[in-house]
Formats: C-alpha cells, sequence, structure tokens
C-alpha cells in the first residue's frame, strides 16, 4: 500500500506537469494509471483494521487475488499487482494454481 501512495504522488506530479505543457493526452494517462492504483487499492486500508495479524492478513491477501485470479492476466490491474508482489518477493503463483490463464507466469 506504501508503494501504491508513492507511486500514485509521483504520477500526479507527472499529469501536471503534462497540464503544464498542455500534453492532455498524457495527462489522462498518468490520470488513469492513478485510478487504476486507486480501484486495486481500496479495499487494503479497511482490511487492516482488525487487531488480529492473521485476519488482517487473509483480508487483505483476499483483496489482492481478487485482482490476480478474477482479472485477465494481459490486465493492467492484475499486472501491477503482480509486479508489485514479485518486487517484494512474495510468491503469489501457489494462490494461483487454479487458473489456466494464469499458469504461465512462474
Amino acid at each position: 500500500m506504501a508503494n501504491a501512495f508513492i507511486e500514485i504522488r509521483a504520477v500526479s506530479h507527472l499529469a501536471e506537469l503534462a497540464l503544464a505543457d498542455r500534453e492532455t493526452d498524457t495527462a489522462l494517462r498518468h490520470l488513469e494509471h492513478m485510478r487504476m492504483i486507486a480501484n486495486v487499492c481500496h479495499n487494503l486500508p479497511g482490511d487492516f483494521l482488525p487487531k488480529r495479524r492473521r485476519d488482517r492478513e487473509r483480508k487483505a491477501i483476499e483483496s489482492l487475488r481478487f485482482h490476480l485470479r478474477e482479472l485477465d492476466p494481459d490486465d493492467r490491474a492484475a499486472q501491477w499487482v503482480a509486479g508489485h508482489l514479485k518486487s517484494q518477493g512474495f510468491d503469489y503463483v501457489p494462490v494461483l494454481r487454479d487458473r489456466t490463464k494464469w499458469k504461465h507466469v512462474r
């Protein structure tokens, strides 16, 4: 979630620069990227409310699992989630064993 906040802030700066340069299409692409990140992460703050660590982890995993299981592997949100999990060293592939369209992700 922290990485998402940082990325949204950085991309908002790029959108602001694009608008200043009258590059409307570029600014809109940046805004859509920020919206995608916000959509992926919108349930996470509530997922971290339970006091028990196991409950927090379970809820957060279920929120992110949706983006990996229910979305097409070529979907930008799914790619964003998978990329960030991989960069943090999380092995998310076991979660997806029942999804053939994701089997190539190893």
